[in-house]
């Protein structure tokens, strides 16, 4: 007998940056995963969104577009989703103020931290999300290694939101060391990554393609998925 797949007509919302946006494409990391178990995907991220909110860039064509992930959460319905994906530090990771002094993991859960550093706003996204959605499975999806931020911005923000996740409770899904792709690794950044409309290769690194989401990424999140899926069964 065929074992019922728990993910099929589950919901699901994505917030954080173009990696879930999906860049020009419109194909990001959870496309994939959705399609092929017949989930509900609702995606909230943004192209340039940051864990620290920041002014919108100045393109006509975004009007709207919310580039604080934090607020994004607050936009968002009030229906609680059976899943949650979210991601952020990307954007985060090319500013050099920030990665001197990322902030301080506070001890407590009561939602007043300092949104001007990288620890605090990330927090903030964690309280917000526990608090409005706290019976929704929630996940962090930690980005690929990539050429385009340092190895030591990337190392730094790694470090915060795994700790911080670690005091929230909340999994996530280690794409920067155990996914396999890196696209630091010029071979891969050239067939998995590209830049701008109409294109599908031989990007900066940064955005992959959708053979570069459905190999690298897909596989672990719908591991990740799956396993605390079937937690909430019991």
């Amino acid at each position: 007998m065929l074992q019922e797949n728990i993910l099929t007509n589950k919901t699901i919302y994505g917030f954080g940056d173009s990696l879930i946006a999906g860049h020009f494409n419109g194909i990001g990391m959870l496309d994939y995963v959705a399609k092929s178990n017949h989930m509900h995907l609702q995606k909230y991220a943004a192209n340039g969104a940051s864990v620290i909110p920041h002014e919108p860039f100045s393109f006509p064509d975004m009007e709207g577009i919310v580039y604080d992930i934090g607020r994004q959460i607050d936009l968002a319905p009030e229906t609680v989703p059976d899943f949650i994906c979210f991601n952020g530090m990307t954007n985060d990771a090319k500013n050099p103020t920030v990665i001197a002094n990322p902030g301080q993991i506070t001890e407590g859960y009561d939602g007043n931290y300092d949104t001007t550093t990288f620890c605090g706003a990330f927090e903030t996204i964690c309280f917000k999300l526990r608090e409005k959605y706290q019976n929704s499975i929630i996940l962090y999806i930690c980005p690929h290694k990539m050429p385009t931020r340092t190895q030591m911005a990337q190392d730094t923000l790694q470090s915060c939101v795994r700790k911080i996740c670690h005091k929230w409770s909340i999994p996530y899904v280690d794409i920067y060391n155990k996914g396999g792709i890196n696209t630091c690794i010029d071979s891969m950044r050239s067939e998995f990554s590209y830049n701008r409309p109409m294109e599908n290769d031989n990007g900066d690194g940064t955005h992959l393609n959708p053979d570069g989401y459905r190999l690298w990424y897909a596989p672990m999140i719908e591991h990740a998925l799956l396993t605390h899926g079937r937690k909430s069964t019991y």
